[in-house]
């Protein structure tokens, strides 16, 4: 559903994406009035694998994920992206076809920006060039940091290292860390390129273990520290 707030709601809203935290409010004001605003319902396709693209989003508000299927048609999760994020940069910038899928996770505000434009803005804004940088170097090293967990761990391994990553982002100040909302098995499995059974299977043994709390609406990791030593074991699962 496409939606036009009024100038100073987008202004505030792009305020939240970080590649555009050098904006002042009156450049901000002007790039909102140039995009594209959508609220979508969860599980709303926004993007299609291997199309061409002529569009880069910024996530006001909600959360999506990037995602692609093998050629047995297994779903294999690149990146789940939240308030903050961009995505579709990519193409937009180099003009080759989208890389993956991107799926709505719950109800989101997405504002859209063609790629002519964004290329033209980033010329006039080096800053945000920058900054954009800044979030491509992050995305390599954590992708750097996927290839070599799936080259040298257990499936056991790969689930620890998943949860240990959703921890640091939802970290408390006592070592523990609420993940809210608590990811499905299927979408940690997804995460991992591992099956449902062997999430089923670690979290069952990290329950037992006193280590984690599971329920509907949050996960609940008690020990940082101790899901880090696990993850960087290699038993075999």
């Amino acid at each position: 559903m496409t939606e036009h707030p009024s100038g100073n709601v987008s202004a505030t809203a792009l305020r939240q994406v970080r590649i555009l935290s050098s904006l002042n409010d009156e450049q901000l004001a002007h790039l909102a009035n140039q995009c594209t605003w959508s609220r979508c319902d969860g599980a709303t396709e926004v993007l299609i694998q291997n199309t061409p693209c002529d569009q880069i989003y910024f996530i006001c508000n909600g959360r999506v994920s990037a995602k692609t299927f093998s050629g047995a048609g297994k779903e294999i999760t690149f990146a789940e992206l939240t308030s903050g994020d961009v995505f579709g940069e990519l193409s937009a910038l180099d003009g080759q076809p989208r890389s993956s899928f991107v799926v709505t996770v719950e109800e989101s505000l997405l504002a859209s920006l063609g790629a002519e434009t964004f290329n033209t803005f980033l010329d006039e804004h080096p800053q945000v060039m920058r900054s954009l940088m800044v979030e491509l170097a992050s995305r390599l090293r954590q992708a750097d940091e996927k290839v070599f967990e799936f080259s040298t761990l257990s499936s056991g391994n790969r689930i620890h290292a998943e949860l240990l990553r959703l921890a640091r982002a939802h970290r408390d100040s006592d070592n523990s860390a609420q993940i809210m909302p608590a990811p499905t098995h299927a979408d940690l499995a997804s995460r991992t390129n591992t099956t449902r059974e062997s999430v089923t299977r670690a979290l069952n043994r990290l329950k037992k273990d006193g280590l984690i709390d599971t329920s509907r609406q949050c996960l609940t990791v008690h020990n940082i520290n101790t899901l880090t030593i696990l993850a960087q074991a290699t038993a075999e699962d």
